[in-house]
């Protein structure tokens, strides 16, 4: 099994042979709360270099749209550095409601990095929010262009910027994101898992 079609490719590549894919579900606590229309962008998760919190924090100053980051990570001192002078706030860590307000009110989440899955990005549509997302790795399962979020094709300060700025002048349908994410409950991942095991003559 694989967890997004990105790892089952590599799966394919380095031991030839196939992989279902079952994604990740996301915690039913993360569901839409809605309660006032916010003016910023967010970005979740730790602070590690490959995440490219930078690169968000780039494109938002060039944009002058306000970002918010939530997590913590090595790199949270230097990108304090980097955010210097820009509409950046940083959170820290938060709890699981105020994260599931941060993403429901947010315009859209910044997803510009490569990762097997994307847990983060899927619980920000599960609470209706379109995700910029750059269109390799597991994010191409979880971001349809145009629907759901957008999708960029190269990591620079340019592209991301201007993926932003068309997220922002777009009217995405915030339910119909959500519906869209339901695809990762913890009911439907349990059904898929135990259905491959079923397939696979593994004994329960």
């Amino acid at each position: 099994m694989a967890n997004s079609h990105f790892i089952a490719d590599k799966i394919r590549s380095y031991y030839e042979r196939g992989a279902d894919v079952v994604h990740p579900p996301v915690d039913p606590a993360f569901y839409p709360e809605r309660t006032a229309e916010g003016n910023y962008i967010l970005m979740a998760g730790r602070l590690l270099y490959y995440k490219l919190f930078g690169l968000g924090i780039a494109a938002c100053r060039k944009l002058g749209v306000p970002l918010k980051i939530v997590g913590r990570g090595p790199e949270e001192s230097s990108l304090r550095r980097t955010a210097a002078g820009a509409p950046v706030e940083f959170l820290g860590k938060v709890t699981d409601d105020e994260l599931r307000s941060l993403y429901s009110n947010a315009k859209a989440l910044v997803f510009p990095q490569i990762e097997d899955f994307g847990l983060v990005a899927a619980e920000a549509q599960t609470c209706g929010t379109p995700v910029v997302a750059y269109r390799e790795g597991g994010a191409a399962d979880i971001v349809t262009d145009g629907t759901t979020g957008v999708l960029f094709s190269y990591q620079n300060a340019d592209a991301l910027g201007d993926a932003v700025r068309t997220a922002l002048n777009t009217r995405f349908d915030r339910r119909r994101i959500a519906d869209a994410a339901k695809r990762f409950s913890k009911e439907k991942f349990k059904k898929k898992f135990m259905d491959v095991l079923k397939r696979s003559g593994f004994p329960l």
